[in-house]
């Protein structure tokens, strides 16, 4: 057994391109059933016409006559934002409102982010993190006005408070990544032993994996600009704090130039003058020694 990392976008749409993976996949997480075919789901969503000012892609868009998911894998570690996702889940909203006479959404909208990597972002330390709009009643009575939510889901925090049925999807994303040829998987689940066949290595064509490669190659040169960047921030940051470090010695021997002619009583304007300070400058170094 050798399986393609879940990491990479191609192999993580590979698996969710399935009806029947993610109707159990979301049961897993949300609770719902779903009720879709093949023609549910579609790749790299667009909304035409655009909704709001950016044209947002959807990696993964699903739709059946009550629900309305969006899947999303964050590609590279310097392309996320929060509020990124926000915008993608609020722009799957809007865009059910077709008309002015009907504010109604009609469906329930989920969006589910994966985070295939670590991240030092302590609020998404977690195996789950759900955003909902939650009402609230005075009293502290919450009322389910909004079913909308926004998931963040990291395989890498997979802890005793994670699901059981979630941390199996959890699992195969991580062992997918980090250890490939010897997973530990729950296989006693049909779905999730489909799911092993459907991202097995083998079964890679060449199509899909020339769109690996160039999925990791684009990774590969964001990481080099990145770190080429963070390495001339350091080089700038360093000579500024040298010239800075430099200047501040000059003006400090300027300065013990000026006391010691002022203590020999010569004119301000000439101190100025020969030491470079300005005559305000001069005059408070006077005051000093008054």
């Amino acid at each position: 057994m050798h399986l393609a990392p879940l990491d990479n976008s191609v192999v993580f749409k590979k698996l969710f391109r399935d009806p029947a993976i993610v109707t159990a996949f979301v049961k897993d997480l949300i609770g719902v059933d779903l009720d879709i075919t093949a023609e549910n789901i579609e790749l790299e969503k667009q909304f035409v016409p655009t909704v709001g000012a950016v044209d947002i892609k959807i990696d993964i868009f699903v739709q059946d006559p009550k629900h309305r998911l969006v899947i999303e894998i964050q590609r590279q570690r310097y392309d996320y934002h929060a509020d990124r996702f926000l915008y993608y889940h609020d722009v799957a909203k809007v865009e059910l409102i077709r008309s002015y006479q009907d504010y109604r959404f009609g469906h329930t909208v989920y969006t589910i982010v994966w985070l295939p990597r670590r991240t030092r972002d302590p609020f998404l330390q977690h195996s789950i993190v759900t955003t909902s709009l939650c009402s609230v009643t005075e009293s502290g009575e919450h009322l389910p006005i909004y079913p909308h939510r926004l998931y963040f889901l990291n395989p890498f925090y997979v802890n005793e408070h994670t699901p059981a049925g979630v941390a199996d999807w959890l699992r195969l994303a991580v062992e997918s990544i980090t250890n490939p040829q010897h997973p530990t998987l729950n296989l006693e689940r049909p779905i999730l032993e489909r799911a092993t066949q459907l991202i097995m290595e083998d079964g890679i064509t060449p199509q899909e994996r020339a769109q690996m490669f160039e999925e990791t190659g684009y990774e590969n040169h964001l990481q080099l600009r990145y770190a080429e960047g963070q390495k001339a921030g350091l080089e700038a940051g360093r000579q500024e704090g040298m010239q800075a470090g430099l200047e501040t010695g000059q003006r400090q021997k300027a300065q013990e130039i000026a006391r010691a002619m002022l203590a020999q009583g010569m004119e301000p304007l000439l101190i100025a003058q020969v030491t470079g300070l300005t005559p305000d400058e001069v005059a408070k170094l006077g005051q000093g020694r008054a």
